[in-house]
């Protein structure tokens, strides 16, 4: 059986799946779950989805607003679905789910330069050696 959302790892064959590469920005991004004002922690993020950290269990192909921030970059308000929820290893209360970007409701597109722009302030920078 083949999964819809090609942005994941397929657990069964162990090949990574995503569309697009994702960076680690464990505690350079903070993120707020829009609607109930609730705080997450994004575990890592690309132009085409993250994945969280928290207490929420969230349902698969629920999609809701999250306000996604950096210390030195744009805040930005995207709307995303959710791919995945699973217990987050070794935390019994703590919950990682995996989410893809979807067309928001007000603005009808997903904003990929302001994800870029997200992206590129916390992405580490590159060795030159």
């Amino acid at each position: 059986m083949t999964s819809r959302f090609q942005g994941v790892r397929d657990f069964e064959s162990g090949r990574e799946q995503r569309r697009s590469p994702r960076v680690d920005v464990m505690r350079r991004v903070n993120g707020v779950l829009a609607a109930v004002d609730t705080p997450i922690l994004v575990h890592d993020l690309s132009r085409t989805g993250f994945a969280v950290v928290s207490r929420i269990i969230f349902s698969r192909g629920e999609t809701l607003e999250f306000l996604l921030v950096a210390d030195n970059g744009p805040e930005v308000r995207v709307t995303a679905r959710a791919i995945h929820t699973r217990p987050f290893e070794g935390k019994p209360d703590l919950y990682l789910s995996g989410f893809e970007f979807v067309p928001g409701g007000v603005s009808g597109f997903v904003p990929h330069a302001l994800l870029d722009r997200l992206i590129d302030a916390v992405k580490p920078p590159v060795s030159q050696f």
